[in-house]
């Protein structure tokens, strides 16, 4: 996005950072956009997730009196000096907040060089990466709260990709629409429910036999023609996940995602050794470091990672390359926002490692496509960028002069 020149107005160099904007939607109170301008006018676009107005106020008071009047080209050195103030940490507004800094300063970079992220990274290893679905439905992750997976009722007629109550109620039927659509991977939380009931501390066998039911069923109406993940959440102790893995084995699940919170790596490493599901892991993690863990000491079978949490696009090329070194696959996250998917999609189509590309067909078929232009296109269970500079997604105008908008700016001083 280009706008009039800033520098009439600033004594700054045509490539540093002149303003400094962030955008929530009460509609959409978990997002956070961020969009840097240079005093020439080009503007690059940002997104983390979760803790908005936390998030906001990193930005604001924290990284942006860094960050004003810095040259955008220097990412590493931003980079590098954003993450001394959150290190090893968890997932945290600082994390999420540099996460949101370096994605706008890399979609700057492509448009200033007017090449696609995935040439500014260095190259594509593909043209195209298929997608696997993650049932979520349209109002999944939207409250501002953390985050819930029980849906009470049967939704109401006409609205699109009901997918949580789907696999919860008619998993047969939706694994036959998404069939239908290409894909050949869905991603279920059957058990996460049992979870909150126990506080993930055991599962009794009939609860067991409860969660397996969507596994049972869609085996027996398309056999192995749709491959299922199994999300765990990281709710459970080390034996109620094993005693899951055990008895989802029958049903040849592709992985395990995330079985238990990402806290003691020899922990971790017990439960890969008592399945031969691979697991995934991590989604949850907000510095590149813990995943050489992960790799060495866990011995994980395929690394998960999110740009909006991690460190952005510096971050997960480094854990999308560390994966390669140890012949592991690499998968981007997305249940997030239009712009991670965006991201994950280029870094995708670099890395030679990447499996699938997370994406929620209510989000993408939806909300996605109300906030930004330039989403990746999506053609028979398979993602690509579009042809455009940077990571190609825009914020719509419509969605910018929204009511419910709160639009937040740090000019520079100079």
């Amino acid at each position: 996005m280009v706008r009039p020149s800033l520098e009439m107005h600033v004594s700054i160099p045509p490539t540093c950072i002149a303003r400094i904007s962030t955008l929530v939607a009460a509609r959409y109170p978990n997002l956070v956009f961020v969009e840097i301008e240079t005093a020439d006018g080009l503007t690059g676009l940002g997104e983390t997730y979760f803790g908005a107005q936390a998030v906001t106020g990193y930005i604001h008071e924290t990284a942006a009196p860094y960050l004003l009047g810095k040259d955008a080209r220097e990412i590493p050195r931003h980079w590098a000096e954003l993450y001394r103030y959150w290190g090893r940490s968890g997932i945290g507004a600082e994390a999420r907040g540099a996460s949101a800094v370096d994605i706008a300063l890399w979609d700057l970079a492509g448009k200033r060089r007017g090449q696609p992220m995935w040439e500014s990274l260095g190259g594509a290893a593909r043209r195209d990466i298929a997608a696997y679905n993650t049932c979520g439905g349209p109002d999944y992750g939207r409250a501002q709260a953390v985050p819930g997976d029980r849906l009470f009722g049967k939704p109401e007629p006409g609205r699109r990709f009901e997918d949580l109550w789907g696999f919860q109620h008619e998993p047969e039927e939706l694994a036959g629409s998404l069939l239908e659509m290409g894909f050949g991977v869905m991603k279920i939380w059957p058990f996460d429910e049992l979870a909150a009931e126990t506080g993930g501390t055991w599962i009794h066998p009939r609860d067991i036999e409860r969660g397996l039911e969507p596994f049972r069923r869609i085996r027996k109406a398309h056999g192995d023609r749709m491959e299922i993940a199994l999300e765990l959440h990281g709710r459970w102790n080390l034996p109620a996940a094993m005693n899951i893995a055990r008895a989802v084995e029958p049903y040849r699940p592709i992985w395990i995602e995330d079985p238990i919170p990402m806290d003691n790596i020899d922990v971790l490493a017990e439960f890969v050794r008592s399945t031969p599901i691979p697991t995934v892991a991590s989604e949850n993690l907000g510095s590149p470091f813990p995943y050489r863990d992960l790799l060495e000491r866990a011995g994980v079978g395929i690394i998960m990672t999110d740009p909006s949490w991690v460190g952005g696009v510096t971050t997960a090329r480094k854990v999308a390359d560390l994966a390669a070194l140890h012949l592991r696959p690499f998968m981007p996250h997305d249940c997030t926002g239009p712009v991670t998917l965006a991201v994950g999609v280029h870094l995708c189509l670099h890395a030679e490692n990447a499996l699938l590309q997370e994406m929620v067909r209510a989000y993408f078929f939806g909300w996605y496509d109300d906030v930004v232009d330039g989403l990746p296109v999506f053609e028979a269970g398979r993602l690509r960028p579009p042809d455009r500079p940077g990571h190609g997604a825009v914020l719509r105008d419509r969605f910018r002069s929204s009511a419910d908008v709160t639009v937040r700016t740090s000019p520079t001083t100079a």
